[in-house]
């Protein structure tokens, strides 16, 4: 074994065996003359072992050499000889010998020729020296250096330009300059907007030492806040922030992760009266989907599959690299967030060089800005925030925040007030108010019975059995069971595990009394519906039809209720197939029958039904003749007549009849505030439900309004998990989609599908219908990559679940038809194309340009085909349907338009 001196460089080696060739010079691997990419440290393993061919090198020795002053991870290193292990190929592959608890050894001849000298760890750079292969740039200062790297910034000595090169002196800093130069362009290609990115401009691939010729983005954070940072308010460091994270989310709306994010990677100079600030260094970037490269025609320079996959999780800085990519998993864009968050805390901390320890809130005296922080940083990557978009987002509405956090204190202080108002005026315990009141209906509905049938002895008798029966069960059960005395749980105990335990009891103390535990368990589906424990409540429906079918037969009322109960169950948990053929059971066994309770029934289901589904037009007349029977069969009933009435404002919204919904829904808050017995939380739904025929008139200010008031008495008293409070964020979705707020919509998007998804499960309609709307949002937001790979899943599943004539189906089926023009796949957009109807579309919601959007796809798709003559006409109209609606803002319009100037322009040339 040589030993190299400080005196002169060490030789380079070209190494070869088999069809396997490593140039030490480069640190280039090729296999049978193909270049192979590998990450740098499995390279470095076998730069190491093939120095020392056929020797044993232990473990302790390659870590030592390999991975110095690194932290690493369990099985970095038989990980890292896998790697070379797979790009040697079979052929090869058993030439790495793993030598049991010991080390390895590279086996068999080796061939060794000198190709020079590796460069000195600095490179021989000096101010006032010329650009090597740049010779009218001059360089002036250097502005960071690495073992084998160094950045300088150099002028024009004639015009004074200013420009940034990045030297690399060797193959293993080569690779790492042409990743920065794939993601540049990748970057470059994606975005219209780019002026938070550095530009490169030039490179030198083919001699070293190599470099990047890029654009001067200003000093770097670190030394523009040594001068700078003192002076500036709070609100000023979180717009400076806000650039950063703007740009690291158009970054990851591409595809690319930067990976290495830290105040020296941004840059920053004067604009205007503020301060503009860009990223740079994505040498250790990654791009998420390689097919990215192909579409845009970029050859893959530094880039593999395997790299954009699987990069090396010891890349980046310390202090800002998550805890998970330690652990050895890849970098997600969740671990770009976490180091956003850690940058976030220093610059309102006022410290860019302090790391986050314990005790860092005392430094952030703002609540809402200790919460952001904490959410970007949290160590499971599950609970970080998602994306620098959610992120930002948060920053930029934390006014509004703090306004719902004031309105759901407030609210939820008036709650407590009239909670403990109640407590004192009750003997029982508050939460059981609900409970025992659907329970004494059915207790006084038993006495009634006896005492209008004296005349019959023996059925008396039976009805005032049951009624001493639900008395008991009552008592016992559910009022007794909430005694601190009588259950460990004390005040502890929930309405949830009060009617858990009692159902359980039901069987047991009702088994001789089939018609009692029939009507207990359907009043415990209507509880546990409520709360929404939907599993248990359709399973207590099924027992209270099976059992009032065997009492007294499928035709019986009580069994027709039963039935129609469990049909709308069935319809809230997605269950179309099973919830139609209850509804045509429930057709079959009231043919005929003039009896007004088996049409309100039918109507009510189906209505249910049909809104669940999306097709607003055929729940309209349900609604509208199932509510006045609901008023005149059950007077006192007004809580599920409140939910239809609800329905119904907005059914009468999406078919475009706004004055009628916002009458209904101002009848329906007068009703209500009349009876004097709510809470706030039944005004809250109403206000929300008329707040969307706001939001269709253009009055958004007066939508977000009202919708924020509901939404802030609805969290108090349900909880930000409940359906009502991700039905509000929806319409607050819809507000920022029409006010071309992407930033925001995206936000809501995400959060909208991921709450319905959590709560219903991710083979719902509901859950598919949400990632409908994500994706068309990603595709407004001009991502159509990303739109497709949501919008994609979620037509398909519309389509299984509801038919691909179901207006909502056919919704998704035209945003994923205009991401599939947006990428170019016109066979797949045609295919879409051929599906759609606007009857069904206009169906979905009735806002008339439905026929305009459909023209300005079958136009794009005929234009992008050559068709320009048949595409005009339809391009023309679209624009013209739009324009006259004020509808020019979206996506759609903004292609047609483009497409539209194209055509014409062929067509004169042509002509």
């Amino acid at each position: 074994m040589s030993i190299e001196t400080s005196a002169s460089p060490p030789a380079c080696h070209r190494y070869r065996f088999g069809n396997v060739e490593f140039d030490e010079a480069r640190f280039e691997l090729r296999v049978g003359g193909l270049p192979v990419e590998v990450e740098r440290r499995a390279l470095e393993v076998l730069a190491y072992l093939l120095r020392h061919a056929g020797e044993v090198v232990t473990k302790e020795e390659l870590l030592r050499e390999v991975w110095a002053g690194r932290i690493t991870v369990d099985k970095v290193l038989p990980n890292a000889v896998a790697k070379l292990r797979r790009a040697l190929g079979e052929a090869h592959a058993e030439r790495l010998v793993t030598q049991a608890r010991i080390g390895y050894r590279l086996d068999g001849p080796v061939e060794r020729i000198a190709v020079g000298r590796r460069a000195a760890s600095r490179l021989e750079l000096a101010p006032g020296r010329p650009v090597p292969s740049r010779g009218n740039f001059v360089l002036r200062r250097p502005l960071g250096s690495h073992p084998g790297s160094e950045v300088w910034l150099s002028e024009q000595a004639r015009t004074h330009v200013q420009r940034v090169y990045k030297f690399g002196a060797d193959g293993e800093r080569l690779r790492a300059l042409k990743r920065e130069a794939t993601l540049s362009r990748v970057l470059r290609e994606s975005l219209t907007e780019r002026g938070h990115f550095v530009d490169i401009i030039d490179w030198n691939f083919e001699t070293p030492p190599f470099f990047l010729e890029c654009e001067y983005g200003g000093e770097n954070l670190l030394e523009w806040a040594a001068s700078h940072l003192v002076a500036t308010t709070q609100d000023e460091r979180i717009a400076l922030f806000l650039q950063i994270a703007d740009a690291v989310a158009a970054a990851h709306g591409v595809g690319v992760l930067h990976k290495d994010l830290k105040p020296a990677n941004v840059l920053i100079a004067p604009a205007g009266d503020g301060w503009h600030v860009r990223l740079t260094d994505f040498g250790s970037g990654r791009l998420l989907d390689p097919e990215r490269l192909d579409e845009l025609g970029i050859t893959q320079l530094g880039l593999t599959m395997t790299q954009s996959l699987s990069a090396d999780s010891s890349t980046g800085t310390l202090l800002y690299i998550a805890p998970e990519v330690f652990a050895g998993q890849a970098p997600t864009a969740q671990s770009d967030v976490y180091a956003l968050g850690v940058m976030l805390y220093q610059l309102l901390a006022g410290n860019l060089g302090q790391p986050m320890a314990s005790g860092w809130e005392r430094d952030i005296g703002d609540d809402l800005l200790r919460e952001d922080i904490r959410l970007a940083t949290d160590g499971n990557p599950q609970r970080r925030l998602a994306g620098a978009a959610e992120l930002a987002s948060r920053l930029r509405h934390r006014e509004q925040r703090r306004e719902e956090a004031r309105r759901a204190h407030e609210a939820g202080q008036q709650a407590r007030l009239a909670r403990e108002a109640l407590a004192r005026s009750r003997a029982r315990r508050p939460y059981l108010v609900a409970a025992v009141a659907a329970l004494i209906a059915g207790v006084v509905a038993s006495l009634a019975l006896y005492q209008s049938a004296l005349r019959a002895r023996n059925d008396a008798q039976r009805e005032l059995d049951r009624a001493s029966a639900l008395n008991r069960f009552l008592n016992e059960d559910l009022i007794g069971r909430s005694n601190p005395l009588v259950v460990a749980k004390g005040q502890g105990a929930s309405l949830k595990e009060l009617l858990l335990g009692a159902r359980e009891r039901v069987a047991r103390r009702f088994g001789a009394q089939p018609l009692t535990e029939a009507s207990i368990r359907t009043s415990l589906t209507m509880l546990l519906n409520m709360i929404e424990l939907l599993p248990e409540a359709e399973d207590e429906a099924r027992q209270a039809l099976a059992l009032y079918e065997r009492a007294e037969g499928e035709a019986s009322l009580d069994a027709l209720k039963a039935r129609a109960l469990l049909a709308r169950l069935l319809t809230r948990t997605g269950k179309f197939d099973e919830s139609l053929a209850q509804l045509r059971m429930l057709d079959r066994l009231t043919a005929g029958s003039k009896e007004p309770y088996a049409r309100y029934l039918a109507a009510s289901s189906w209505g249910m039904y049909h809104m669940n589904q999306g097709d607003y037009a055929k729940a309209l007349p349900e609604y509208e003749a199932a509510i006045p029977l609901l008023r005149q069969l059950e007077p006192d009933n007004v809580t599920l007549r409140d939910s239809m009435r609800m329905d119904l404002i907005g059914a009468l919204t999406q078919a475009g009849r706004l004055k009628d919904a916002q009458r209904e829904g101002g009848d329906l808050i007068g009703e209500i505030a009349a009876r004097g017995d709510d809470n706030g939380l039944v005004t809250a739904f109403a206000r929300a439900a008329v707040a969307r025929t706001y939001t269709l008139e253009g009055d958004y200010a007066k939508a977000e309004r009202e919708l924020r008031d509901a939404q802030g008495t609805i969290v108090a008293l349900l909880g930000a998990g409940h359906t009502r409070n991700l039905m509000v964020l929806s319409d607050l979705l819809d507000i920022a989609i029409k006010r071309q707020d992407w930033p925001q919509a995206l936000d809501r998007a995400q959060r909208v599908h991921e709450g319905f998804r959590a709560k219903f499960g991710a083979g719902h309609n509901v859950a598919n219908l949400t990632l409908a709307n994500w994706g068309q949002v990603l595709y407004e937001s001009g991502d159509a990559r990303t739109a497709e790979a949501k919008l994609r899943p979620a037509y398909e599943g519309l389509s299984a679940q509801l038919s691909r004539g179901n207006p909502q189906s056919q919704v998704a089926g035209f945003w994923l038809a205009a991401a599939e023009l947006a990428l170019g796949r016109n066979d797949a957009a045609a295919g879409l194309l051929d599906t759609l109807d606007v009857q069904a579309l206009e169906a979905a919601g009735a806002d008339g340009l439905w026929p305009f959007r459909l023209d300005a796809l079958r136009g794009l798709l005929l234009s992008q085909r050559g068709d320009d003559r048949a595409a005009l006409p339809l391009l023309q109209s679209a624009i013209d349907g739009l324009e006259r609606a004020s509808a020019t803002g979206t996506a759609v319009y903004a292609r047609a338009k483009e497409a539209l100037a194209q055509a014409g322009g062929r067509r004169e040339a042509g002509s």
